[in-house]
């Protein structure tokens, strides 16, 4: 490892919340830049969610952290050890599932006496006890996956960090491990990528989210909802509509967007509203001017998945 590559990423260990701080790091390639200048930062005892959309940085961020490439400028700290399970994990699958796992802990040179007590009671958490004598090959992608979190528990990391876990994944299983994470969280701190908002929604205290390689928020789960998610939605149920019609009401109310759902006997509006006002009387009453059929309206907030449509478009 060079001096270079050591000044830049350093594993300290103290009593600070922050298990990882990722400061000002970027990453350049040839004709590419793939990080600018990104920092945040990860607490201790959190599952926090690292989202984007493709070819924002998130995989090169998750190699810088465990060590796999440099930044080419700034500095990590991570306060604590790290298990790591990449996107496509590099399973030898010629292997029987324990005696892959006993390969792993001899890796890190694990005390004999502890490998088989380790082993067993992280197969039990994983479980991974219908298929432990079975070839890996041989395993659903569900299963592989948990063999690919289970080396990255030998170990017994501080911090696991996982890049898009529940990909390629169905639903079942999906649901299986998140449970999964969730259980973990009182042993580890987690760090996860993900394209299953759904999933982030539902598990995460905090997120980071990233756009071409630059931070666009970060913090609490509920903080970011409420930041990018006090904008007004309307949904309207319409008979009667038409471009000319939506032309004309976006000049008068100043939509952001409106997206149109045409169905048999009507046509449904999501409407982006660019104010914190409450118009919804004045639209009202527009709409039944037009003849425009009013069925219904009603406001909602933006979910998670509309927050994250919302902030990395463009």
């Amino acid at each position: 490892m060079s001096d270079k590559f050591v000044t830049m990423i350093m594993l300290v260990w103290g009593g600070s919340l922050d298990v990882i701080k990722v400061n000002a790091i970027s990453k350049i390639w040839p004709g590419l830049k793939a990080l600018d200048k990104l920092s945040f930062l990860v607490q201790k005892g959190t599952i926090h969610g690292f989202l984007g959309p493709n070819g924002a940085g998130k995989s090169t961020t998750l190699n810088i952290l465990v060590g796999l490439t440099n930044p080419s400028e700034g500095m990590v700290e991570i306060n604590g050890t790290i298990g790591f399970l990449p996107e496509n994990p590099p399973l030898y699958e010629n292997m029987v599932v324990d005696d892959y796992l006993k390969f792993v802990a001899q890796i890190f040179k694990m005390e004999r006496s502890a490998v088989l007590t380790k082993i067993d009671e992280i197969i039990i958490q994983c479980s991974l006890m219908p298929v432990k004598k079975r070839l890996i090959k041989n395993l659903s992608k569900g299963f592989k996956q948990r063999v690919a979190l289970a080396q990255a528990m030998i170990c017994n990391p501080d911090i696991l960090i996982l890049d898009e876990p529940t990909v390629g994944l169905d639903p079942n299983s999906v649901i299986e491990f998140r449970n999964l994470i969730l259980s973990l969280k009182e042993k580890h701190t987690i760090l996860f990528s993900s394209h299953q908002l759904s999933e982030v929604d539902k598990i995460c205290d905090d997120l980071t989210i990233i756009n071409k390689g630059k931070l666009i928020a970060s913090g609490s789960k509920e903080k970011i909802k409420k930041m990018f998610g006090s904008k007004q939605v309307l949904n309207i149920e319409l008979l009667n509509w038409n471009t000319t019609t939506q032309n004309d009401m976006s000049n008068l109310f100043g939509f952001e967007r409106v997206e149109v759902v045409f169905k048999n006997s009507h046509s449904v509006l999501k409407i982006y509203l660019n104010t914190l006002d409450d118009i919804r009387t004045q639209i009202s009453k527009y709409l039944v001017e037009k003849n425009c059929g009013l069925i219904s309206m009603n406001e909602e907030r933006l979910d998670l998945e509309d927050i994250f449509k919302e902030i990395t478009k463009g």
